[in-house]
This record gives C-alpha cells, structure tokens and sequence, in this order.
C-alpha cells in the first residue's frame, strides 16, 4: 500500500514582500499609514517609512542609551492624533517619546509601574491620554495625562490600581471593556463605567493565556501558549461564551486578525494560519517556518511579523 498523500488544496500561502533588517531582535510593530514602529529588542526603537512597500527605508532609530533604558525594548505604540510615542523597556515601565516638535524626536521619561507586561493608550482628546497597563504585581494600572500648554509639558493627572485575580500579562481594551490574561489563571475583565473600573468577572483557560486580541464586540481571541488558542464570544455585559479551542498542538504567543484571516505567532515554530468561519469554528490553513515569530499585524492586507530575524512582510494568498 502506497503511502498517503497530505491533504493540501485548502492551505494558504505566504508571499513575501519585503523584509527589514532591524539589528536587534524585532519584538513588536505598530503600524500608522506609512509608518512603521519598531521595537527592536537590544537594537532600541526605529521609525521605517513604507510608503514603496517593496523597499522599506529607516528614518531613524533610538539606542537604548538615547531611551535611558538598559533592557530590550519588547512593545510600541503610536498615537498619530497627538504625535506621541510609547515603548516599553521589558519588565520595567513604560517609556514617553514627544514626536511632535519636527524631526526630534525627545524622550520624556517614564511613568506607571515597573513590572509593566504589555500597556495600551486610548486618546481622550488632542491633549489628553490614558494609559492602561498590565502590572505583573498590582493588577491593572491605568494613568491619565494632561497637556499644560505654560509649562508645556504632559502632567499626570489621574490614576489608580484595580487588584486582578492573578498577575496580569497581556492586555486589550474594547471601548468600555478591559481584558487582561492572568497566566496560568485565564482571563479577568473589567468594565470602565466613567472613570471607575471594576472586575465584571474572571474566566479560567488551559495553557497559560499570554496575550488579548479582542476584534469587536461579538469575537475575541486568547493566545495560551502550550494550551493553544481560543476563541470567544465576549458578551461583555454577561458572562463569556466559549466559542472553541484550537491549535492545542502548538505554544501560541499572540494571534492577529483579519477578517476570516488568523494568524498565530508560535515562538520557534514560526507563524500558523487560520480561517474563523462563521459557524464559530477555526480551521487550519498551514504553519509556515520564518523563524522565530514574536507577533504579527495586519495593514492594508499585509501581514507584517516581528521576529528574530527582523520585520517580514507578507501577503496571504488563498
């Protein structure tokens, strides 16, 4: 008896664009138009311009000694109506970077908790922002800053600690909602009810949920890593619904989305795609080795993931 053939007529494949060099490991990126933001591990921050997206160029780059940081730097954010920067150095807290005088590009400090696993900004107005961030010892963490135009400078002016169920190490938010992963205790989410956040209620998972990707209202994922991923139903005025468990076979670090498209980052594995159909199921689509993936986004139909081997861009092909 011969042997059998893999089934293969319904697997995606990865065309790829482009890739950018980034010295040090890149750990996160963060897309706004044709600008791409760089956490580049030991390498420090760098800005690339990808407005030919076949031939990304760098803008510039800030070493970790430009930063006043001395660990790698592991996440980015860019918050395009106010022109501001935050990266965080890993385990520390997060770092302010004023982008918005010209070309400079200056450093303004650091602010909320060390022990900061992962943060979000929400921008309140064109000078003002909120910081929410997971705090590996005191739960969820959540600063506001003011602009004063005499001293012109960005003064915290309000802010609070939420005890979490466990130590938090990732986090979404969702317009009211906040969601953190708890490790090996599964997920808590809060509600923010005009500046008062409360725990609405807390969800244990298999595998130890590491990051949040909440799409909208009605989909969310959890990334487990040795437990795989699941995808939910938030329903965030009641109790979660349990959607499915899938790619158990694989230590899931992150996922992204776009649309029907999933994307897994797997560590050393490399990356595994998926298709959300819409009967709640997620099928496979194929695992492709690119190295070491840390995370991945979607702009504009491309794939950009962050991995040791620096950014790579890709398209999907179905």
């Amino acid at each position: 008896m011969g042997c059998m053939e893999p089934v293969t007529e319904n697997l995606w494949t990865l065309n790829k664009i482009a890739q950018m060099e980034t010295e040090g490991y890149c750990r996160d990126v963060f897309i706004s138009g044709d600008s791409v933001f760089i956490a580049a591990g030991q390498a420090g921050v760098q800005l690339w311009d990808i407005s030919s997206i076949t031939a990304p160029m760098k803008v510039w780059e800030m070493t970790l000694s430009d930063l006043g940081a001395s660990k790698e730097i592991t996440q980015v954010e860019y918050e395009a109506s106010i022109r501001q920067l935050f990266a965080l150095e890993s385990n520390e807290r997060p770092i302010h970077i004023d982008l918005s005088q010209g070309d400079s590009a200056i450093v303004l400090g650091q602010f909320s908790s060390e022990r900061t696993k992962e943060f979000r900004v929400i921008t309140n107005s064109s000078s003002s922002f909120t910081v929410y961030a997971a705090d590996n010892d005191d739960g969820l963490k959540w600063s506001r800053f003011d602009y004063d135009p005499a001293f012109r400078l960005w003064l915290n002016s309000a802010g609070d600690e939420i005890p979490s169920q466990g130590n938090p190490n990732g986090i979404d938010i969702f317009g009211y909602d906040i969601v953190l992963t708890l490790d090996q205790l599964g997920i808590e989410s809060f509600h923010n009810n005009e500046g008062i956040i409360s725990s609405s209620f807390h969800m244990d998972l298999d595998g130890n949920a590491r990051a949040v990707t909440i799409i909208d209202g009605d989909e969310c994922y959890i990334a487990c890593e040795d437990g795989g991923a699941y995808r939910l139903s938030p329903g965030f005025s009641s109790q979660w619904e349990f959607m499915v468990q899938f790619a158990q076979d694989l230590f899931v670090t992150h996922i992204d989305a776009n649309r029907h498209q999933l994307v897994l980052s797997c560590a050393s594995n490399g990356l595994a795609l998926y298709e959300a159909k819409q009967s709640g199921s997620v099928e496979e689509r194929g695992i492709h080795d690119i190295g070491y993936v840390y995370h991945t986004e979607f702009s504009n139909g491309y794939l950009f993931a962050a991995t040791r081997e620096g950014l790579q861009i890709f398209e999907i092909v179905e």
